[in-house]
């Protein structure tokens, strides 16, 4: 699915641009003040936690007791519940054979006396526990957990997998009561594999982790441009290598069995599977296949007949909610081929889904909202509606991500219901891809979707969109809440994710100076410097505080408000001190381009750190930039779908954070960091991200506390 801005091409004078940036950062600082950020926890429930769990409980309290994981725990079930518990059960088996604790499973009838120094599953006592909620009791006799349903009990489980700590040589629980439940019935993640296949072994592993978190939907974008992915018996020509696109797995298909098997593999782990065939877009190998097109009467009887023997092999039960697209195209017949697709999914006893904006739809179905701003005033009809505003992986970098994520309020309301289901987040690696586990480490897929997990399950009481575009102000509630979830966010990338690609490290402790913007002439180059470099005791610019260690220039102001002509400069100022002279390393870099397509400056020359004129100075001396593998290579300054370039995989070094740190050296006491931050042209992804790390015990690069920056010398 391609990007759409809604960008035009207003050209507003300079005092806008400055105006409207100024405007957002009083706006955001008043409200804060004024209001208050609308936490779903207090801060002191937070901090006491002994253990970081995302998503935090709706309901917490802890206690001074612990129960210590003697070396055979027994799982106690009721013994009229073995279904509805056997797969939380499943998972809590294999959680502590992983920490080699034996365990084994007794049954026993309610109403009698619970056993003791046992983990107890039951559903007595549920009433008023909600779908997928539960309560957990750890005290020095055992745990208790109270669930309605398989994914509450199961749900529990995933609670207690995070609360397990270690001290001595003994693992515990944490004595707590928690009481726990979901903001919204609907939690999903959406990958694509119609344009990049991944393996079922690949898929799981992904299951495995969202179940984790809590998720309950994932929604699988089976077929693209390049291919239609699933297996068709009635026309094996959809699966033929020649009728698919070269270069995009044309080999790949997943067989029925495929499907039953990950359709059963994610029902053990309380997620439901919704197949995506999309169409009449997003289908660019049908008419090659077939001889005409999908809104053709022939392209729609195959169409119809697709449906049927793609519901004929996976059960309604299975498979509940078929996704038919309808996105991004134009036919002569919307209302008919809407029409007809509809009626033969609800033929098959199956709900419909499909994209806004996208073909007109018919009354009860889900609509899945994908716009690139929030959703209030989108809808069009009184029809369910699921929410993926700002919903999209890869189009933007690791931090952004996980700040817009976490202040995002989905479906514009603190809690769903029948109407509003809920979000999907999803993942659309357009560019191909020829090493598929480095989807996670270029689109940022866990930090992302962990911070997701914590919107979708708690909710937002309220939302403020400047909250998304600049982070919060030290002192007020807002930043405190963002930054103790940066410390819950890396100690689940240390100790869950350890086998996984996990860019992520915390950045919300810094605050700068920003200067600017200086107008440049339009013959002048990006690389032109301004008075903060060249006098900076006869600077006049203005003035402002920012807090975190990314500057997104592009998202702190209403797209309107960007000039045609590319001809601003900011520079950003920090401070750090140092006791002694020393050596830092920081995640460093300017642009990065959407996964979508390549559209950016690409990499920059060797000894630069920015292919649009940025740089960075320490001390009063430029830092100079790494000898990059492919030097100037990669600039495409518009969208490259469809087009050669989209064809190249990306690179570990196109990205600031997958590739090595700057190393930078500091003088003792205060050393002064100059960042110059040109806009060389009209969409390039006007941003800066500076965070500083330090190796850790394993030689990964996490955050490090010892280093500060601040706007001033104090």
């Amino acid at each position: 699915m391609s990007f759409m801005l809604f960008r035009k091409n207003i050209a507003p004078k300079l005092i806008l641009f400055v105006a409207m940036f100024t405007m957002l950062t009083v706006r955001s600082q008043h409200q804060v003040n004024m209001d208050g950020w609308k936490s779903p926890h207090r801060m002191e429930i937070l901090t006491s936690a002994p253990a970081a769990l995302i998503p935090f409980p709706r309901e917490a309290a802890w206690t001074s007791e612990r129960w210590v994981l003697p070396r055979d725990i027994v799982i106690a079930v009721p013994l009229s519940d073995h279904d509805i518990t056997s797969v939380a059960v499943r998972s809590l088996t294999e959680l502590l054979a992983g920490l080699s604790v034996k365990s084994r499973v007794a049954t026993y009838e309610e109403g009698r006396t619970m056993p003791v120094n046992a983990l107890v599953m039951t559903r007595a006592d549920a009433n008023g526990i909600s779908s997928e909620g539960y309560r957990l009791k750890v005290s020095r006799e055992g745990v208790m957990i109270q669930a309605r349903d398989a994914s509450g009990f199961y749900f529990a489980v995933q609670t207690i997998r995070q609360l397990i700590l270690q001290a001595g040589g003994s693992r515990y629980l944490p004595g707590c009561r928690i009481y726990d439940w979901p903001a919204f019935p609907l939690r999903g993640l959406m990958h694509d594999n119609g344009r990049n296949f991944q393996s079922i072994s690949l898929l799981k592993a992904q299951l495995d982790r969202l179940s984790w978190y809590k998720f309950n939907t994932f929604h699988w974008h089976l077929t693209d441009n390049p291919a239609w992915r699933s297996q068709s018996r009635r026309y094996p020509q959809l699966n033929d290598p020649r009728n698919r696109e070269a270069g995009r797995d044309p080999d790949s298909t997943y067989s029925f069995d495929d499907i039953r098997e990950l359709i059963r593999y994610a029902r053990e782990r309380g997620i439901t599977i919704i197949p995506e065939l999309d169409m009449p877009g997003h289908s660019k190998y049908f008419e090659p296949t077939f001889g005409f097109k999908m809104e053709t009467e022939q392209g729609m009887k195959v169409l119809e007949n697709l449906i049927d023997e793609f519901c004929q092999e996976i059960p309604a039960a299975d498979c509940p909610i078929i996704h038919i697209g309808s996105d991004e195209v134009r036919i002569p017949n919307p209302k008919e081929f809407i029409r007809r697709m509809t009626d033969k999914v609800l033929a098959n006893k199956r709900r419909v889904m499909v994209w806004n904006p996208g073909l007109p739809p018919s009354a009860g179905t889900i609509e899945q909202l994908w716009r690139e701003d929030n959703t209030k005033g989108l809808r069009t009809s009184s029809n369910p509606y699921v929410d993926s505003y700002f919903g999209y992986l890869n189009n933007y970098d690791v931090y952004s991500l996980v700040q817009r994520y976490f202040f995002q309020q989905i479906c514009n309301r603190a809690v769903g219901d029948t109407s509003a289901l809920g979000g999907i987040v999803c993942l659309w690696p357009d560019v191909r891809v020829e090493d598929k586990s480095k989807i996670a480490l270029h689109s940022a897929l866990w930090p992302g979707a962990l911070t997701y997990s914590e919107a979708a399950w708690c909710g937002r009481p309220g939302y403020d969109l400047t909250y998304i575009n600049a982070l919060p102000a030290r002192g007020t509630a807002a930043f405190a809440d963002f930054r103790e979830f940066e410390g819950r966010l890396s100690k689940h990338r240390d100790r869950f994710f350890s086998d996984m690609h996990f860019p992520y490290v915390q950045f919300g402790n810094s605050e700068w100076i920003l200067r600017g913007p200086y107008r440049r002439k339009p013959t002048d180059s990006a690389f032109q410097a301004f008075a903060p470099e060249l006098d900076p005791a006869n600077d006049t610019g203005r003035l402002l505080t920012i807090t975190g260690g990314i500057l997104q220039m592009s998202n702190r102001t209403d797209p309107k408000a960007l000039s045609v002509v590319p001809d601003e400069t900011v520079y950003l100022t920090g401070y750090i001190y140092s006791e002694a002279a020393r050596e830092m390393h920081a995640v460093l870099g300017f642009e990065a381009a959407a996964r979508s397509n390549r559209r950016s400056g690409g990499i920059p020359q060797n000894g630069k750190w920015d292919a649009n004129g940025g740089a960075v100075f320490i001390n009063g001396r430029e830092l100079p930039g790494p000898k990059w593998s492919n030097p100037g290579g990669h600039r495409y300054l518009n969208a490259t779908w469809y087009l050669p370039p989209n064809e190249i995989p990306y690179t570990d070094e196109e990205f600031y954070w997958s590739r090595p740190p700057a190393r930078i050296r500091l003088q003792q006491g205060w050393n002064e960091i100059l960042v110059r931050m040109p806009r060389a042209y009209r969409d390039q992804r006007w941003h800066f991200a500076f965070a500083p790390v330090r190796q850790d015990q394993q030689g990964k690069w996490v955050e490090d506390p010892s280093i500060r920056i601040t706007s001033s010398k104090k």
